[in-house]
């Protein structure tokens, strides 16, 4: 009977080896046909045939290659090749390897490896390949050993796997550790970021309050000062009060720009064209023993600021580090374009992205850490009485958070000072400089809506109006001036405070304003924006404010410019 003519139900007896086997020519082996077998072989070829692990029958002191279907797709390119090869010609990169397993197992004994190490060929490359081998000596009829039988694995993907679960798990303490750290810096940043927000919103409050405190102070004394032209002593004493209320107002709009409420208006800028001629600027205000190094380079993002603030800010951050150096020394202002990755951003308030860095260094006598950690806080300063405020830096942070950019300040002791601020990249076009509105402070004869639920500030803003030569009809508050809109009146003008209490809001009154044929002219005034008017109160096109505490010729000004572009 034929090998293997009748598979008994057995998937490796009908297999494509098994038909191989019997139609490959084996005289011209040291084999002989396959009709001619000792019984020991073709027992041990047909128990691997059945098997599902990859086998392979090396046969003699050649080791001519016998294998089953499983092997045959470990075997890849050189299959059916090896089919009768001795094994050194099937596997030529092993060679020694597979001469060392056929004399150990010839001579009765066994070997097996568990994630050998091999280099094969595949596909005309070599490659690192890990395997499980297990080799066992096979009886000839004679009961010497005559063939080995070998049980081939492949664990290069397992062994790759574990490499990586080594690699991932290595130094896991360590990993553990740096991010514990980066969790306590994350958590600090948010504690002292929290703590900042709720003093931002304290002050933010407060200067609400404390500018319409100054706008009814300021008023008053601006029509006192209009009833007594000829009254030099009238005159002086209001001077001073109204030079203590622009102190007050300087003072009030560095809380807002901590608190993130000061109504930006920015635009689109090349940072090189801020610098131009700031480091003269700069020099004046900081006198001949101190030297101002302007860096910017050669080819600037832009960014998207409000130019006046932002040159405040470096204003702010030149003279603490004039302060810093004793009046003595160079400042370097510095700026370039940078790209911060996930892990730049571990623990700040700030997104991964393209960005210009504006810094201030000096090389004055640095912070401890203890001062650092407080120094954007307002109030805090560690100046002599009468040297400052402590709101330079509050100012800094808040209108550098609200432009949607991060501060960062580094500092040693007894080498210097750095502070950075980051400001998102724009993509879109400088905004044209244009030309200051030449409007005079002048007055005119229409009719005004004063919306103010303050009555000390109503009563200072209808009477400064109506000096102007304006109609002025008064509302407490929203839904009064709705009434009265709806009722017939017909103004020219709303002007309206931005907060008020009652159901409708000044923004409903400058959407009724929009819908009018012809539209109403509408004029907000306000101690801050909150959000009402715009996000991040970044003043959108259209929309007009003026910012309290104003003087009667700011206020005549913007009520005219805004009657005129009507």
């Amino acid at each position: 009977m034929q090998f293997l003519s009748n598979p008994h139900g057995c998937e490796g007896w009908a297999g494509e080896m098994a038909a191989r086997i019997r139609a490959y020519d084996w005289s011209g082996t040291d084999l002989g046909p396959i009709e001619q077998w000792p019984v020991s072989l073709a027992s041990a070829v047909q128990m691997l045939l059945a098997s599902p692990m990859p086998m392979v029958m090396l046969w003699g002191r050649a080791g001519y290659m016998i294998y089953n279907d499983a092997y045959s797709f470990f075997a890849g390119g050189r299959h059916p090749y090896l089919l009768g090869q001795p094994v050194e010609l099937g596997w030529p990169e092993v060679a020694e390897f597979n001469r060392h397993v056929l004399d150990t197992c010839l001579a009765g004994g066994t070997l097996s490896y568990h994630n050998k190490d091999l280099v094969l060929l595949r596909n005309g490359q070599p490659e690192d390949v890990w395997m499980d081998l297990y080799y066992s000596p096979v009886a000839g009829d004679d009961q010497q050993p005559a063939g080995v039988l070998a049980i081939v694995v492949e664990t290069t993907g397992l062994v790759h796997s574990e490499r990586v679960r080594l690699e991932l798990t290595h130094n896991l303490e360590q990993r553990v550790a740096d991010e514990v750290q980066a969790r306590s810096a994350a958590e600090d940043q948010l504690r002292q970021s929290q703590k900042l927000e709720a003093i931002g919103g304290l002050t933010g409050g407060v200067a609400h309050d404390f500018n319409n405190l100054l706008q009814v102070i300021a008023g008053n004394l601006h029509l006192l000062a209009r009833h007594e032209p000829h009254n030099c002593h009238v005159q002086r004493r209001v001077s001073a009060a109204l030079a203590a209320v622009e102190r007050g107002a300087k003072l009030s709009s560095q809380l807002l720009a901590f608190a993130r409420r000061q109504p930006l208006s920015p635009a689109v800028y090349n940072p090189r064209h801020i610098y131009e001629g700031l480091g003269e600027l700069l020099q004046r205000a900081l006198g001949e023993t101190i030297r101002i190094d302007v860096r910017m380079g050669d080819d600037p993002w832009r960014i998207h600021v409000d130019r006046n603030q932002l040159e405040n800010a470096l204003l702010n951050l030149v003279i603490n580090a004039r302060d810093a150096m004793h009046g003595e020394g160079v400042i370097q202002v510095s700026g370039d374009n940078i790209i911060l990755n996930p892990d730049d951003c571990v623990g700040k308030s700030i997104q991964p992205g393209e960005y210009v860095r504006l810094a201030v260094s000096d090389n004055g006598g640095g912070m401890p850490p203890a001062i650092l950690a407080r120094a954007f806080e307002p109030f805090f300063t560690t100046k002599p009485d009468g040297h400052g405020t402590g709101l330079g830096l509050s100012m800094v942070f808040g209108f550098v958070r609200q432009s949607g950019g991060h501060v960062d300040m580094c500092s040693d002791v007894g080498k210097g000072t750095v502070v950075q601020m980051y400001f998102p990249r724009s993509l879109e076009l400088e905004s044209l400089h244009l030309p200051l509105d030449p409007t005079p402070a002048g007055g005119g004869h229409e009719t005004i809506l004063v919306v103010e639920d303050n009555e000390g500030v109503r009563e200072a803003a209808v009477e400064l109006l109506e000096q102007s030569g304006y109609t002025v009809q008064v509302a407490e508050d929203g839904d009064m001036a709705m009434l009265m809109l709806r009722a017939g009146l017909h103004p020219d003008l709303i002007f309206t405070d931005v907060v008020m209490p009652g159901e409708l809001k000044s923004t409903d009154l400058a959407d009724w304003a929009k819908e009018q044929v012809p539209p109403v002219a509408v004029l907000f005034t306000s101690g801050h924006t909150r959000d009402m008017l715009s996000g991040n109160h970044l003043l959108s096109p259209g929309i007009h404010l003026l910012s309290k505490p104003y003087s009667p010729e700011t206020l005549a000004r913007r009520v005219r410019q805004v009657l005129t572009a009507r």
